[in-house]
């Protein structure tokens, strides 16, 4: 009897023994977050190249390398404060980058731009930093000289520019009364001095407005930079 106890505590001892071992040399295998670094995305952006209505903008993620990804770029214009949105199908290449060409943009004018990824069938991150640019435009100078014959709904603006003298131009002028520009188009033929008169109707009475213009001879395909901003206030009812 005594020697089957022994034997019985040995066997014990021995199961306990392994049980140990195991709890002991149990390693849990630790989250990886590959998985999500794998679909997801904060992206750099940065402008390599301006045309007269087009930037070139390369976009980064270091950590989707040689993936298909959804691209969102949102534009907007800091002239009149409008937004825009792009978005492009593409692979990024060995270092992660991929370069996408934005047309159809006003010249002269300066643009703000931003960019978010996912990867195909994921989510989208969140947007980059803002990056800056401006496009080309023509070299004229133009300027609004004088604001003048306001009424309730209209005002007459004097514009100069010395580069155009006696020349066929096409006026763009932008308004607005809070944060939102609105614009005109206007043809007309500069005198000798460079000068021409344009109204601006459709105002609201009683309204302060700010304005400026941007100028391009009628053969021109682009604009010039705007004008220094010039504001008035339409005349009550």
């Amino acid at each position: 009897m005594k020697t089957i106890m022994q034997n019985r505590s040995f066997l014990s001892g021995i199961r306990f023994a392994a049980f140990a071992s195991a709890v002991l040399t149990f390693t849990p295998t630790p989250f990886s977050s590959h998985a999500s670094a794998a679909t997801t995305c904060s992206p750099t952006v940065t402008v390599t190249d301006t045309g007269k209505t087009s930037v070139k903008l390369k976009v980064a993620c270091s950590n989707l390398v040689s993936t298909k990804v959804s691209v969102r770029l949102l534009a907007t214009n800091e002239e009149t404060g409008k937004d825009s949105k792009k978005t492009v199908t593409a692979k990024l290449g060995k270092k992660g980058t991929v370069t996408i060409k934005l047309s159809g943009l006003d010249s002269a004018t300066g643009y703000s731009f931003k960019a978010k990824v996912k990867k195909n069938g994921g989510a989208y991150g969140a947007y980059s930093d803002v990056v800056e640019a401006t496009t080309e435009g023509a070299d004229y100078d133009v300027s609004i000289e004088k604001i003048s014959s306001i009424t309730e709904s209209s005002a007459k603006l004097r514009i100069t520019c010395e580069d155009l003298e006696d020349e066929d131009v096409t006026l763009m002028v932008a308004y607005k009364k809070k944060t939102s520009w609105s614009t005109k188009t206007y043809t007309l033929t500069l005198d000798g001095d460079g000068e021409g008169v344009v109204t601006v109707d459709g105002l609201k009475s009683d309204t302060a407005y700010s304005f400026k213009t941007r100028i391009k001879k009628d053969d021109d395909s682009i604009y010039s930079r705007y004008s220094e901003e010039k504001s008035a206030t339409t005349d009550e009812d």
